[in-house]
């Protein structure tokens, strides 16, 4: 491939990558019309991006929300209870 078409043009990993980018607003202009280029051509990559869009979208529509410190050690003493309680039965 000539130094020009490296210019434009990018593998599919790197397509993975700047997909991931841009999706987290991380990928600049340039990156991104590459991105753009590559999804024209590439079907396996076309295919890649929308499924890791509406993985995204998924995500942020599941509103998940994490364990506090305290609850994740109540949690752990419970299940460590249960344990030792089942094991001495």
């Amino acid at each position: 491939m000539s130094k020009k078409n490296k210019f434009f043009f990018m593998d599919c990993s790197a397509a993975a990558i700047c997909c991931d980018k841009a999706q987290y607003q991380e990928a600049n202009f340039f990156e991104k019309i590459k991105l753009s280029f590559h999804l024209l051509l590439c079907k396996t990559c076309r295919k890649f991006s929308s499924r890791n869009r509406r993985l995204t979208d998924l995500m942020e529509d599941a509103k998940l929300k994490t364990c506090s410190e305290e609850q994740k050690k109540q949690w752990k003493e419970n299940i460590k209870k249960e344990y030792s309680g089942q094991r001495t039965s």
